[in-house]
């Protein structure tokens, strides 16, 4: 099951929206949708049959960025390291307590790992009108495959609230 997938974010949609799609196929993997809320943003994770997979609650009085998650993989924390020249983030609660993501120093690459295991790793088109990564999952686990999906839309979450 480890494959390629590639998420992009559409251009014209009022509260966001990040399609999620297999390399390989060309199909609809996942894809994640936002909601207004006025502390705190929600966004969404569904699959290709639109049933809802993970919600995630972006806290924004928080001290630093924080992600509250719930759904199929159960409840836990994802948050940013404070004063870093690149994006870190670690996970706590639920079965991947202590998974790490982060970025390069430009944002345009990142790995995402658990227990000194790389999970996955990603890099960002250059040359596109919208954001695009491409995110290889290195494991043959779909819950691995469903955090990456989770990691990546944190970040691209976080990353625009920053713009």
């Amino acid at each position: 099951m480890a494959r390629t997938l590639t998420f992009a974010t559409r251009i014209v949609s009022l509260l966001g929206r990040i399609d999620i799609t297999d390399s390989s196929s060309e199909q609809l993997a996942y894809y994640a949708k936002g909601e207004f809320a006025l502390l705190k943003r929600r966004w969404r994770i569904y699959d290709h049959n639109d049933q809802e997979l993970m919600q995630i609650h972006h806290k924004r009085l928080a001290i630093r960025p924080t992600f509250a998650v719930s759904g199929q993989l159960g409840p836990m924390t994802l948050q940013r390291k404070f004063f870093s020249l690149k994006r870190e983030y670690w996970v706590t609660g639920g079965p991947y307590e202590g998974a790490v993501f982060k970025g390069n120093l430009l944002d345009l690459a990142f790995t995402i790992t658990r227990n000194n295991q790389l999970l996955a790793k990603a890099s960002e088109k250059l040359l596109s009108i919208r954001d695009t990564h491409n995110v290889e999952v290195l494991t043959d686990s779909h819950d691995d495959e469903l955090f990456t999906v989770l990691a990546v839309v944190a970040m691209q979450l976080e990353k625009k609230a920053s713009d």
